[in-house]
């Protein structure tokens, strides 16, 4: 009897909340009457996911024995944009020409010319040189800013100038960039 009773109050208290929310959903008014109805309106936003630009050179031009700057620049925005505890990573993906990849070097269609990547004209030194698949460069949005960019310099020296035969040598280098902890 008494699961009976249970049962019997719960149906009724269903009943009444079933009722009175399908009141607020489609009311029913007849002439000279008012009847109110009311509606819960919620706002979910969610914080935009930042997005970073950084520059990248299209097309480096070396002309001499001297190294030759290859600057990765970022806007203030973005630098202000980079979270706490966050950095902006560019990696050297890939290189090489042609169908040659993983190696630093250009080609004139028959004659190879090898280069290397360096931190700054004054270590060049062939153990100095980055590698393939290492982090070159890093924003953490504390850079200094001029005229509203910010620019880290890396230079290109190649390994024999000087010995390379005559020519228009080309060649490629990726870059991966992402966003990772400090």
């Amino acid at each position: 009897m008494r699961n009976l009773r249970k049962f019997t109050a719960m149906g009724l208290t269903c009943a009444m909340i079933m009722a009175s929310a399908l009141n607020v959903a489609a009311a029913d008014v007849s002439e000279g009457e008012t009847v109110t109805g009311q509606t819960t309106v919620s706002l979910v936003k969610e914080n935009p996911v930042p997005t970073f630009t950084v520059g990248i050179p299209a097309a480096v031009n070396i002309t001499s024995a001297d190294a030759v700057q290859l600057a990765f620049t970022m806007n203030e925005d973005s630098l202000n944009a980079i979270p706490d505890g966050k950095k902006v990573s560019v990696t050297i993906a890939d290189a090489g020409y042609g169908n040659t990849t993983g190696k630093f070097a250009l080609s004139n269609g028959t004659t190879e010319a090898t280069y290397g990547v360096y931190g700054s004209k004054y270590s060049t030194r062939p153990s100095d040189a980055y590698s393939v698949g290492q982090l070159l460069v890093s924003f953490y949005g504390n850079e200094r800013v001029t005229d509203g960019v910010a620019s880290i310099g890396r230079v290109i020296k190649v390994d024999d100038y000087d010995g390379i035969e005559a020519g228009t040598y080309e060649g490629f280098i990726t870059f991966s960039i992402d966003v990772r902890n400090q």
